[in-house]
């Protein structure tokens, strides 16, 4: 009888098993990048004295949060962070280091606060990955990128860092000067609707439908790659078009 009890159970363990729900944080089918660049600072997580360090030498700190099975953290790694420039730049000026969004390493603040790494990031507000934070001697947040950079947006947020340029002047004016092309057109796409736009939205102007308001700029790499993703994903060409899609 317990032979034939085991029988019965063994079926039910490994549905059980196969059932079982993803951790948090998991993403399924991802790619994955096991080993982040040797050239990351081998911080002992005392971020205070990151900081110290780092002013003593003219660099600054850079914080790079990740998660594992991140598509566009293995993008990061594979692309930005193996370019020839890029890396120059970074073991020139920076002091690189990573801390995982869902990790339970101990770490300390510049302000001798204690932490594990998923609630500093927390409280540092990241809320996605990569997230890359640049510091000041204070610990304060000079720039923050949310999302995957492209590799020739990044070496300008590198020099706009490492030159101090935040003193006096945002990243975006400083981006907005380098800019030579200003003219051109945006791209086509039936996700957006023709104007004139009403955005109006309010209990007594109910709408419909969700309204997504996209804000683009001609010449732009970002939103060339978002526009050939978009119209070229087999999802999006089945999917019903929203009706309210609209852009500045």
């Amino acid at each position: 009888m317990p032979f034939l009890i085991l029988l019965f159970l063994l079926p039910l363990s490994f549905a059980s098993i196969a059932a079982a729900p993803p951790d948090m944080g998991e993403f399924l089918g991802a790619k994955v990048v096991d080993e982040l660049p040797d050239w990351f600072k081998a911080s002992f997580m005392d971020l205070s004295e990151d900081l110290k360090e780092a002013t003593n030498e003219d660099r600054h700190v850079m914080i790079y949060f990740h998660q594992n099975g991140c598509p566009y953290c293995a993008k990061l790694v594979e692309e930005n962070f193996q370019n020839p420039s890029l890396v120059a730049k970074l073991k020139r000026n920076f002091d690189v280091i990573e801390t995982n969004l869902w990790g339970d390493r101990a770490l300390t603040d510049w302000q001798g606060r204690d932490f594990s790494e998923k609630e500093f990031s927390a409280l540092m507000r990241v809320q996605f990955t990569p997230t890359i934070l640049f510091l000041n001697a204070h610990g304060e947040t000079i720039l923050r990128l949310n999302g995957y950079q492209s590799v020739e947006k990044m070496n300008h947020l590198l020099d706009y860092v490492s030159a101090k340029k935040y003193l006096n002047q945002s990243f975006s004016s400083y981006i907005n000067l380098l800019k030579k092309d200003r003219l051109g057109e945006l791209n086509t796409n039936s996700l957006f609707e023709a104007g004139p736009h009403i955005l109006t939205r309010s209990e007594k102007f109910p709408a419909q439908n969700y309204l997504a308001v996209f804000f683009e700029e001609p010449n732009c790499a970002e939103c060339d790659t978002f526009h050939q993703t978009q119209r070229s994903s087999p999802r999006q060409a089945d999917a019903p078009q929203p009706k309210n899609g609209t852009r500045r």
